[in-house]
């Protein structure tokens, strides 16, 4: 798909399939409080219109993102990076990738949902152009069944000129 850079040297994007599930799950083990398994990852990938983008360097996976497109609509199901990968433009190549084939699959606005205490990801989808249009409160367990918000999130696709 194409081969940004990042500070640690040059990465790439590329389709992600079948076959990329098992890596995917593994990352999910380290970069989530929520791990996906490979089967919950595979039957996403199946869904009609849905897609996943997975970023590696030198065949070692540093992150990858989920995403599925409808009625004129698309959502970021998942997105993980590598703890070591992140802060090196990544994450933003991957959602920058999903925005890109969610335009060419017709979608005019991009959703997702973000624990309201990720401060990090916060700030890489303000950085893009998200803004908050909603909350699900108590929405994400974390540990000793403590729970947090999560922000929905939108970002338009399709702009106008002038506006």
């Amino acid at each position: 798909m194409n081969r940004p850079v990042r500070s640690g040297g040059e990465f790439s994007i590329d389709d992600a399939d079948l076959s990329s599930t098992s890596l995917m799950a593994v990352l999910t083990e380290t970069a989530s409080d929520d791990p996906w398994s490979a089967e919950a990852l595979a039957r996403i990938l199946a869904l009609p219109r849905s897609f996943g983008l997975i970023a590696h360097e030198a065949g070692q996976p540093l992150g990858f993102l989920l995403a599925q497109c409808a009625a004129g609509e698309s959502e970021i199901i998942n997105l993980a990076v590598a703890p070591a990968a992140r802060r090196q433009g990544i994450g933003g190549a991957l959602v920058a990738g999903a925005m890109a084939r969610a335009r060419r699959m017709g979608a005019q606005t991009m959703f997702l949902e973000v624990a309201g205490d990720n401060a990090t990801a916060r700030a890489l989808y303000d950085r893009i152009g998200f803004v908050q249009v909603g909350i699900r409160s108590g929405y994400y367990r974390k540990e000793h069944n403590n729970y947090t918000d999560a922000l929905i999130l939108r970002r338009e696709l399709i702009t106008t000129r002038g506006n």
